[in-house]
């Protein structure tokens, strides 16, 4: 799915309708898994919001065995989701977070990154997030051998121009995973000097 196109035409909504559906059409990852899975995100980001709105905590009812109960309240649970895929109810601007982290891995980064690219900010994860900088680095190489290949084809004639228009929607995107990831490791080697720095004491004069 090329995301690039959404930007400034397609609603923040919009994007994230977009990036399930599409998980759900080309994944084993059913619409009752991704609506299952977004129901624990919730209740583990915003647990006290959920219970106001009346959302079934659907772990806590596992525990139970009331069988009925819980298919009756995941087969409302699911036909809500169903409708917000729909759009046929607005979704909820709170749970935009847990949305996006109940996708699958690779459209959970390529959604926060149009997310953020909307305000003109780039999405980079906590640094160390995944326990492992090399990881980071190695991703980080690879995408800059995709964005060699995906400017290299806009640019070979020298210039940025309406010819590039079909091409200009990949070679954004690995731009921004380069950035993303750059800024990663930029900030965890950051945060290393500066655990391991003097203070600056300033002189008084």
């Amino acid at each position: 799915m090329n995301t690039s196109n959404f930007r400034h035409s397609v609603t923040r909504e919009g994007v994230l309708i977009s990036f399930a559906r599409d998980m759900i059409a080309r994944t084993s990852i059913s619409q009752d898994g991704f609506a299952e899975s977004l129901n624990t995100t919730i209740f583990q980001l915003v647990p006290e919001r959920a219970a106001d709105r009346g959302y079934p905590d659907l772990v806590a009812l596992t525990v139970t065995t009331d069988v009925p109960a819980y298919g009756r309240a995941f087969k409302a649970w699911s036909k809500r989701v169903e409708r917000w895929l729909d759009g046929e109810v607005d979704l909820p601007s709170w749970i935009e977070e847990a949305w996006v982290q109940a996708l699958d891995s690779e459209r959970r980064e390529r959604c926060a990154l149009e997310l953020a690219a909307r305000y003109g900010l780039v999405a980079a994860r906590e640094a160390g997030a995944d326990g492992c900088p090399v990881s980071a680095f190695g991703q980080l190489v690879s995408r800059i051998g995709d964005a060699v290949t995906k400017c290299g084809q806009v640019l070979a004639d020298g210039k940025i121009d309406a010819q590039d228009l079909p091409e200009l929607p990949a070679a954004i995107e690995t731009l921004r995973f380069v950035e993303s990831r750059a800024l990663e490791i930029r900030r965890g080697m950051e945060k290393e000097l500066s655990a391991h720095s003097e203070p600056q004491l300033r002189a008084v004069v």
